[in-house]
C-alpha cells in the first residue's frame, strides 16, 4: 500500500540522518591528537597539558582562516646592534621577531571598513558624475553661444522679446554690444 505519510516520514528520517552525519564531519575536525607520557594516543576537544612537547602533538584543529602572506613572510632584519664598546650597548634590548601577535579586525571593524569604501567609493562616483555633467553642460552651453555668434555675424535682423512681452528688432547698437557680449562669454567658457 502507498502511503503518502510513511514516505514522508522515511524522507525526513534520511535526511536527518544525512545531515548528522555530515555535521560529524566537523566535530571531527576540531580535534587535538598527541603522545602522552606513557607513549598512548590521546584524542580530545582541548588542547594537550602545557608538558606535552610540540613534537609529540599528532595533530591540532584547523585554523578558521589560512595564515595571510605577511604572516609567513621572514621578518625584516633589525638594524645593526651597538658596537660593545659603545656606551648604549648594555642597555639597548634584543630586538624579539615577531612579538605581538597581529591584530585580526572584529566583524564589526570589518564591517565598519566595508562601509566605509562604499561611502567612499558613492562619493568618488557621486564627484565624477558631477565633473561628467559639469562638462556636458559647458560643451552645451558653448555649442549654443557660438550658434548665437552665427546669427549675429550674418546680418540677418534679429528680434527680441521684452520683458513686458512684446517683439522688438535689434538696433545696430543692441546688435554690436550682443555681438561683443557673446565674444567675451566664447572667450571665457569655450
Amino acid at each position: 500500500m502507498n502511503d503518502p505519510t510513511s514516505s514522508f516520514v522515511v524522507r525526513a528520517c534520511r535526511f536527518g540522518t544525512l545531515f548528522l552525519l555530515c555535521s560529524l564531519g566537523s566535530i571531527a575536525a576540531a580535534q587535538w591528537a598527541w603522545r602522552d607520557e606513557s607513549g598512548h594516543t590521546v584524542y580530545s576537544d582541548q588542547p594537550p597539558p602545557a608538558g606535552v612537547r610540540p613534537t609529540d602533538v599528532l595533530r591540532e584543529p584547523t585554523p578558521a582562516r589560512a595564515a595571510a602572506p605577511s604572516d609567513l613572510a621572514e621578518p625584516e632584519p633589525a638594524a645593526a646592534p651597538p658596537a660593545a664598546d659603545s656606551p648604549g650597548a648594555a642597555a639597548a634590548p634584543a630586538p624579539v621577531p615577531n612579538a605581538a601577535a597581529p591584530h585580526t579586525p572584529t566583524m564589526s571593524e570589518r564591517d565598519a571598513d566595508f562601509r566605509k569604501r562604499v561611502k567612499e567609493r558613492a562619493d568618488a562616483e557621486k564627484k565624477l558624475a558631477d565633473v561628467q555633467s559639469e562638462t556636458a553642460q559647458k560643451a552645451a552651453d558653448c555649442e549654443r553661444a557660438r550658434g548665437y555668434m552665427k546669427s549675429l555675424d550674418s546680418g540677418m535682423r534679429l528680434i527680441r522679446t521684452n520683458p513686458d512681452g512684446t517683439r522688438e528688432l535689434l538696433s545696430d547698437e543692441q546688435r554690436n554690444a550682443e555681438v561683443q557680449r557673446t565674444r567675451e562669454m566664447i572667450q571665457s567658457r569655450c
